[in-house]
């Protein structure tokens, strides 16, 4: 037998366990563990890239399910570059997905959404609607994590709707929707649906032969009851799930239900059982290496100890517990997990009239509290209204100022006129960190938004150099063909024009390529969040750009919009210092304004008597011109103007004339603030039923480097 004989003998024998693997992926996570380790090893001893793509892509799948994120993200890394070497589309849009859910387990919501949503792409073009139905239900968790409820459910109703009975794995990608749905609903407090949407999932799950999923349905139930303080049913639930989780390996589902019952135990003051099962649920965790799950059972556990009579004994136990804990945080780096422990820290330490420790964890608690919250404000992306943050900000200040009331006593016992002093000085403090926080909520709140409005301007975008692509290749594939009709023929002269046909086809695709890549660079460098520091940006291609892409994110809304884009450019102005990404989001509010009024009108006129030899032509014009030593940008509409009443209150935050629901009332007032920063200026003019004419004064002089 020859060597190339052997060799495909192999490759057929990684193609057959790859194939076993990914089958197996669901219902026996251990054992595609095992066959894709060993695919993929025999696949990396003959350079086998299929063998070696599909392999490592089932192994980080399966790292995932055991809760090893880092290492899934290292397998994921080597698939992805073998499946685009192999034009695999469907295989590339899985470790994006693989990326998705890794970035989101670790915190990183914004990354969790632009690989998702890379994930969701890919599967639209290949028609692959179990991989869209699946993309659809990861980007409905990512937004759960963020508290955007109404898109979740929006995405998840999305994923549902694509699935069609029949498929396993269609079956278990409608159970994962349903599950989530109704974690929507438990969190919202509505039990009733929740368990409904628990109970649907939970017999798919069962028709699949999905053992892990089943068993996180069976420990959802559990949690409904254990709401309902229904303990009898909770523990019955969480037992069958921890019954299920066992003989499957699934580690982090047994220490999840073992977890449960220690939480339904305490609640029933049974604080012996507890004990037991909020130690097993540990020792899972240590063996898993999941150490935030590890912090959050030992805050339980000092929680039960504190519950018992306080001896010195205990007092040291307990310090000893917090001070371990408290390092599993620091290494874990969890923002919410490290809040968590010093606010258990606090409540110890005041229990043991450790004062001065007492002040160090709550002061280290409302520090991490504001910063989780400005964290979770960045990665929102639309539908929360202004109203809901401010009175969230309201609440949170009725908090500081209870912590701080809380304080003063603390003080009190300790030292009188010290404390007076003290919070006087925090107060002062306190109102400076707010106010930078609100600025930068706001500034970054307002990017994600416009990042949203231009996604569908770049999809539109990016089609066209990718038809461009698409086409020629076509052609070109048929020139090889009449070129190779041509040699066999003799026919040299006419190969040789025919190769450079293709030749300068192929100069076509590469310039169309090159341009694809442009936009998505561009989109991924505005949904980076600004370094803050000013470079050589050349103005006018990006006023241009960003008027095509917020035209066309408004017609990928509406298809019935329609407007005249006019522009008027000084090609002397070249490039200018300025932070291009805060530039960029200052014209894109200006030219959405400008559609939006222009369409307003247009939408008013239809329904008007048209006057004789008059059509309303909806127009925004956009010119730039360099004067002395700054950069004049208008942005001009014909729509219906400005009413004079409210031409000073435009530039103020929260003000905003569009009916609700539909503005922020943010997006002028930053604008203002970026071409304030930027040392410009930025004005109005307008005529009702004429239109508005906004202005905008740049330095165009080159300078250092700047941090805005």
């Amino acid at each position: 037998m020859n060597t190339e004989t052997v060799k495909q003998e192999l490759k057929d024998k990684i193609d057959q366990l790859n194939r076993r693997a990914w089958e197996l992926r669901v219902n026996d996570s251990t054992q595609a563990h095992s066959l894709s380790r060993e695919a993929f090893e025999l696949a990396e001893e003959i350079d086998y890239n299929k063998g070696k793509a599909e392999g490592y892509r089932t192994f980080a799948f399966t790292l995932i399910r055991l809760s090893r994120h880092q290492e899934a993200l290292e397998y994921c890394e080597k698939a992805l570059p073998l499946f685009q070497s192999l034009n695999d589309k469907d295989g590339q849009g899985s470790i994006y997905g693989y990326y998705g859910v890794t970035q989101r387990a670790l915190g990183d919501y914004a990354a969790s959404l632009e690989y998702l949503f890379k994930f969701l792409e890919l599967s639209q073009q290949t028609c692959n609607q179990e991989a869209e139905s699946l993309s659809y239900y990861h980007l409905g968790v990512t937004y759960k994590y963020l508290g955007d409820y109404e898109t979740a459910l929006n995405y998840l109703l999305q994923g549902q709707s694509l699935s069609q009975p029949g498929f396993i794995t269609n079956s278990i990608s409608i159970a994962l929707s349903s599950k989530q749905i109704g974690l929507i609903y438990f969190e919202n407090g509505d039990f009733t649906n929740a368990e409904n949407y628990y109970q649907q999932a939970l017999k798919l799950t069962r028709e699949g032969g999905d053992k892990w999923g089943e068993a996180g349905c069976l420990d959802n139930i559990g949690l409904i009851h254990f709401k309902l303080k229904d303990f009898d049913k909770a523990v019955e639930f969480c037992c069958e799930a921890l019954a299920i989780s066992q003989p499957v390996g699934d580690k982090k589902g047994e220490s999840n239900a073992l977890f449960n019952l220690g939480n339904i135990y305490r609640e029933l003051a049974d604080y012996d059982k507890a004990t037991i099962y909020y130690n097993t649920s540990l020792a899972i965790r240590k063996d898993i290496k999941d150490k935030r799950g590890q912090a959050e059972i030992m805050l339980f556990l000092a929680d039960l100890q504190l519950r018992q009579n306080i001896t010195e004994q205990l007092r040291v136990e307990v310090i000893e517990l917090f001070d371990k804990v408290l390092q599993i945080g620091e290494e874990v780096k969890a923002l919410d997990l490290l809040a968590k422990i010093h606010l258990g820290y606090y409540e110890a330490c005041k229990r043991f009239n450790l004062y001065e420790a007492a002040l160090t964890h709550i002061e280290a608690y409302i520090s991490l509290f504001k910063q989780i919250h400005t964290n979770t404000l960045n990665q929102r992306i639309q539908h929360l209204e202004i109203s809901y943050k401010v009175e969230n900000a309201k609440k949170e200040a009725e908090i500081y100022r209870l912590r701080n009331i809380e304080l003063a006593g603390l003080y009190e016992e300790s030292e009188k006129q010290k404390q007076e002093i003290e919070v006087r000085k925090k107060i002062a403090e306190d109102s400076l960190i707010e106010l930078k926080i609100t600025q930068k909520q706001l500034i970054q709140s307002e990017k994600m938004a416009s990042l949203g409005e231009l996604t569908a301007g770049i999809a539109h975008e990016i089609q066209n150099p990718l038809n461009f692509v698409n086409n020629f290749s076509e052609v070109n594939k048929e020139l090889i063909d009449e070129m190779q009709q041509e040699l066999k023929a003799g026919k040299i002269d006419d190969a040789i024009e025919i190769s450079n046909d293709i030749k300068a086809n192929e100069q076509k695709i590469n310039h169309h390529g090159k341009r694809a890549d442009a936009i998505v660079k561009g989109m991924l460098q505005h949904s980076r969040s600004s370094s803050g520091v000013k470079e050589p940006t050349d103005f006018n291609k990006l006023a241009d750009e960003y008027l095509r892409l917020a035209y066309h994110g408004l017609r990928a809304k509406d298809k019935s919009f329609n407007a005249t884009m006019k522009t008027d450019f000084d090609k002397t102005i070249g490039n200018i210092n300025i932070i291009s990404q805060d530039i960029g989001r200052v014209l894109l509010n200006l030219y959405n304004n400008a559609f939006y009024a222009v369409n307003e009108k247009f939408n008013a006129e239809r329904l008007r008597p048209k006057a004789e030899g008059k059509t309303y032509e909806p127009t925004v014009s956009v010119s730039s011109k360099r004067i002395g030593d700054k950069v004049f940008v208008a942005v001009k509409d014909n729509g219906d103007g400005i009413p004079q009443k409210i031409v000073d209150k435009i530039f103020q935050p929260f003000f905003t004339s569009k009916p609700t629901g539909q503005g922020t009332g943010l997006g002028l007032s930053l604008a203002y603030d970026i071409i304030k920063a930027h040392g410009g200026e930025l004005k109005v003019e307008t005529k009702e039923s004429e239109g508005s004419e906004f202005m905008i004064w740049l330095p165009s002089k080159k300078s250092l480097n700047a941090v805005v």
